[in-house]
């Protein structure tokens, strides 16, 4: 079932678990995503990014995923990842997205609240979320992994505060030390930072980059106060792998199709069980 983001986002923060969104890049990862849960029996949400609706297709990708959606057995939500651009917020938001996040994090700060201000204003009058960046969270996005160096472009917690108050944003991704994509050193998370922007700030905080982040970094963080923990990188790369095993010995595309679902919904499962979110659709 399609559910608003927020309501998922609320529930997890009182319940003290988080929701795990896991960005999808074609049907196979997507259908994985949600037959896992089905299984597991825990809300996700489903997020996208501008580059892969161009990639897949707009009106495609959001079709087959609102549909999956509204299926599910589980609640489902569905939300526009990493935008900088405006025009594709608004896209989203006339196309169903129940939330979605405005990265206006590289502006001066003055400029990402006015940014997230106008992005509230369109997100609510339609009955949806948004989800808002302070600091740098690197990685593959622009050759930078914040995660390997613990003081880059950390989110300030005075700076947090007023973006949350001042934009009305209802969840909020700050840079507490993890980085996009697969880390070539381990992690350098700021657990400090996390507890003290939870306490500041009365909205549910989002993890980026939770590809490959030990386990028990997770689980802290969460214990910290994270509410929403974004998980893409690891599900591409375990794609990758089933498919190229499964085309040595399979031609037909739904024999390969049952391979992927299999290994990707085995990283979406242990991901559910970090998150604690089994159970608790």
């Amino acid at each position: 079932m399609l559910e608003p983001s927020i309501q998922l986002l609320n529930k997890a923060r009182q319940g003290h678990y988080a929701v795990p969104a896991f960005n999808f890049h074609n049907l196979e990862i997507m259908q994985a995503i949600i037959k896992t849960a089905e299984k597991q029996q825990s809300p996700v949400i489903l997020q996208i990014t501008p580059t892969y609706l161009e990639k897949i297709g707009d009106v495609a990708a959001t079709a087959m995923a609102r549909a999956a959606a509204k299926e599910a057995k589980v609640p489902v939500a569905l939300h526009l990842d990493h935008s900088n651009s405006l025009s594709w917020i608004k896209w989203a938001l006339a196309h169903g997205f129940t939330s979605v996040m405005i990265d206006a994090s590289t502006l001066p700060l003055n400029e990402n609240i006015a940014y997230a201000r106008q992005t509230v204003d369109w997100a609510h009058a339609h009955g949806a979320a948004v989800e808002a960046e302070l600091g740098h969270i690197g990685g593959i996005e622009d050759g930078q992994e914040t995660g390997t160096n613990p003081n880059m472009g950390l989110a300030d917690p005075v700076e947090a505060v007023k973006l949350v108050t001042e934009s009305g944003i209802d969840a909020f991704a700050p840079a507490v030390g993890t980085a996009h994509g697969l880390y070539k050193l381990p992690p350098n998370i700021n657990f400090s930072l996390i507890d003290t922007l939870s306490s500041l700030v009365n909205v549910p905080l989002v993890l980026h980059g939770g590809s490959g982040i030990p386990d028990d970094m997770i689980r802290k963080a969460i214990e910290k106060g994270i509410a929403k923990v974004n998980i893409g990188t690891e599900l591409k790369v375990t794609w990758a792998k089933a498919m190229t095993e499964a085309l040595i010995t399979e031609q037909e595309p739904w024999k390969t199709a049952l391979k992927v679902h299999e290994e990707v919904g085995q990283v979406v499962a242990h991901k559910i069980s970090l998150c604690g979110s089994n159970g608790k659709a």
